[in-house]
C-alpha cells in the first residue's frame, strides 16, 4: 500500500511556500517524545524532531520516487575499493555550537555506532550499521569508509539518521551527558531548550549552509492523550497535532483545521517469543497467526482505512523488489484447531505483555485479538506493565517501519542476526536455509539474486511463524488550515518536513 495522503479541507488560495522573513512558529502536539536527543537514535517518537536538527553525510529526496541520493554534509562519494567508500565533505559546514565540520567530526559520530562496542550504539549497529567498520581520516574534508564487506546498500544505510554528524569538540567540552542535554547537529534548526522526555524548543539556525529554515521557532511537547491534542488544537494551544486516529475524524471537522490522513509503510507487529513455552512450538505459532483476523481489525479499528498486510513486504520498494503475486494473508480457523491438537496445546496461557498506549489503537487490537484466539481455543493473557520481560513474555507489540525503500529496509533493520530480538535470544529462525537465504538477499550484488533471495525469505519465514503482522496503520494530522505539507515518501514514518520547500502557510 503506498502512502496516501488525504486532504479534507481546501488549500487557502493564497497559500505560498514559506520563507524565513514569515517570523511563524510552529506549535506541535506529540502523543510520545524520545527518552534522548542523540543523533544515533532511531524510535518513532524521535522521527519528528530530529530531521530538523541533524543532518547525514548522503541525503534522499524527500518526495522522489524512485529513490534517489542526494549530497548532503558530503558532497561527493565514490567506491575505491570493495569495501572502502571515499567522501568529500562539504566546507565551511557551521555547527550549532559555532564549530565547523570537519573530518574528525565524522569520525568522532560515526565510528562508535560502527564498532558496536559501546552500550550506548549497539542498537543502531545492529539494526542498520553492523557491516560498517570504520572511518578513515585522510584530510580535514576527506574520508573513507571501510566495511566489512561489499555494501551494496550503502547510500541507503548512509543516509538513516543514526548516520548523522554531531561536534566532537562540543562533546569533550560537556561530556555525554550533557552534550545530549544540548544536542549540537548542523540541521537548519538548533535546540535552545530540551526538557527531556518532555519539550524541545528550536530555533531557525542562521549559519546554516543550505536554504534557511521557514520557521523562526518550532516548539514540540509532550501530549499523551488524544483528546487533550485535539481540544489543544481546537482551543489554539497547538498548531499542528499528530498521531490522530480515525474514529477521532469527526471532531476535527471545523472552520480552520485541515487534517492530513496518512497510511504508513510500517507493520504493528507482535513478535512472538520462540523460546518460551508454549509458543517454542511452530504449531501453536503457526495456529496464532491463522487465529488473528487482520480484515477484521482493520475494518473494526481503523473504519477500513489501515491496511492488510499480505506479506512483510511494502509497495514503496517499487520495481523490481515488491512482488504483488504473494499472498499469506487470511483466516483458518479450522486448520489452527488442527495445529494446536497435534501440538498437544491444552490452553496453556499465552502472555502478552504490553506498555500503555505507546502504539495507536494498540491496546483495543489486542482485547480484540484475545477474543478472535478465544474461538481457536487459544488462552491469550494480556498484561499491562512498566517494563516488558522480553524473555517470560510469549508475545510483545512493536512496528516495522520501513526505514528506506528496498526490501532490507525493514526485514534486516528488524529480523537479521544482529536485530534487536536476535540479541535478546527469542528470535531464533531454525529453518536451515534461513541463513543463506538471508544472506543472499541482504549481500547479493545483482538485482535478480537479491530478488529472488527475498522471495524465498518471505516463505521461509511462513513456516518460522515468529511474528504477526496486524496492519499498517491509518493516522491523521490536524493543523490550522493555513498550513500544508505533503509525506516525505523517501524517508522513515513520523518524519515531519519542516525544512525550507517543505511546508506551505498561507498569507
Amino acid at each position: 500500500m503506498t502512502i496516501k495522503s488525504v486532504l479534507t479541507s481546501a488549500l487557502l488560495a493564497g497559500s505560498m511556500l514559506l520563507t524565513p522573513a514569515a517570523a511563524e512558529g510552529l506549535r506541535v502536539a506529540l502523543p510520545t517524545f524520545p527518552s534522548k536527543f542523540a543523533p544515533n537514535f532511531w524510535g518513532n517518537d524521535g522521527a519528528p524532531m530530529l530531521y530538523q536538527v541533524y543532518e547525514t553525510l548522503v541525503t534522499r529526496d524527500p518526495f522522489a520516487r524512485p529513490l534517489t541520493f542526494q549530497p548532503g554534509l558530503a558532497t561527493s562519494w565514490k567506491q575505491v575499493a570493495p569495501t572502502v567508500w571515499e567522501m568529500k565533505l562539504r566546507p565551511n559546514v557551521k555547527m550549532h555550537d559555532g564549530t565547523t565540520m570537519d573530518a574528525e567530526d565524522v569520525k568522532f559520530s560515526l565510528d562508535p555506532i560502527f564498532s558496536g562496542k559501546d552500550p550506548e550504539y549497539t542498537s543502531a549497529w545492529g539494526t542498520f550499521h553492523y557491516n560498517f567498520d570504520h572511518v578513515e581520516v585522510v584530510d580535514p574534508l576527506t574520508v573513507r569508509i571501510h566495511t566489512k564487506r561489499e555494501e551494496p546498500l550503502f547510500e541507503s544505510l548512509m543516509s538513516l539518521s543514526t548516520a548523522s554528524i554531531t561536534s566532537k569538540e562540543h562533546y569533550a567540552a560537556k561530556g555525554y551527558d550533557q552534550a545530549l542535554l544540548h544536542p549540537v547537529g548542523t540541521g537548519p534548526y538548533k535546540v535552545v531548550q530540551l526538557t527531556a522526555g518532555e519539550r524541545a524548543v528550536m530555533e531557525r539556525f542562521d549559519d546554516y549552509w543550505d536554504q534557511k529554515a521557514p520557521l523562526d521557532k518550532l516548539d514540540f511537547r509532550l501530549v499523551p492523550e488524544v483528546a487533550s491534542r485535539i481540544t489543544g488544537l481546537v482551543n489554539g494551544e497547538f498548531d499542528l497535532i499528530a498521531n490522530i486516529p480515525p474514529d477521532q475524524a469527526p471532531a476535527l471537522k471545523r472552520d480552520g483545521i485541515r487534517t492530513l490522513g496518512v497510511t504508513w509503510p510500517m507493520f504493528h507487529v507482535w513478535v512472538v517469543n520462540q523460546v518460551a513455552k508454549p509458543a517454542n512450538d511452530l504449531r501453536v505459532r503457526q495456529a496464532m497467526r491463522l487465529c488473528t483476523d487482520n480484515k477484521a481489525l482493520v475494518e473494526g479499528l481503523w473504519g477500513g482505512l489501515a491496511h492488510v498486510p499480505r506479506a512483510h513486504q511494502f509497495e514503496e520498494y517499487g520495481e523490481p523488489f515488491y512482488m504483488a503475486d504473494i499472498d499469506y494473508s487470511g483466516r483458518d480457523v479450522a486448520k489452527a484447531k488442527r495445529l494446536l491438537a497435534e501440538a498437544g496445546y491444552k490452553g496453556e496461557p499465552i502472555t502478552a505483555q504490553f506498555t500503555q498506549n505507546y502504539y495507536l489503537y494498540g491496546n483495543l487490537a489486542a482485547q480484540v485479538i484475545q477474543q478472535q484466539w478465544q474461538e481457536c481455543g487459544l488462552n491469550l493473557k494480556l498484561q499491562q506493565v512498566e517494563q516488558i520481560d522480553y524473555q517470560k513474555s510469549n508475545i510483545v507489540a512493536w512496528s516495522n517501519p520501513m526505514y528506506y525503500p528496498d526490501p532490507m529496509g525493514a526485514m534486516d533493520v528488524h529480523w537479521s542476526s544482529t536485530s534487536n530480538y536476535a540479541k535478546r535470544g527469542t528470535w531464533v529462525p531454525s529453518h536451515p536455509e534461513w541463513a543463506k537465504t538471508f544472506e543472499a538477499a541482504r549481500f547479493g550484488t545483482d538485482v535478480k539474486t537479491r530478488r529472488d533471495a527475498y522471495r524465498k525469505l518471505l516463505e521461509l519465514e511462513q513456516q518460522e511463524a515468529g511474528w504477526i503482522l496486524l496492519y499498517e496503520p491509518h493516522e491523521i494530522y490536524a493543523m490550522r488550515d493555513s498550513i500544508s505539507f505533503n509525506i516525505p515518501i523517501a524517508y522513515r514514518p513520523y518524519v515531519l518536513p519542516l525544512r525550507a520547500g517543505q511546508i506551505k502557510i498561507g498569507q
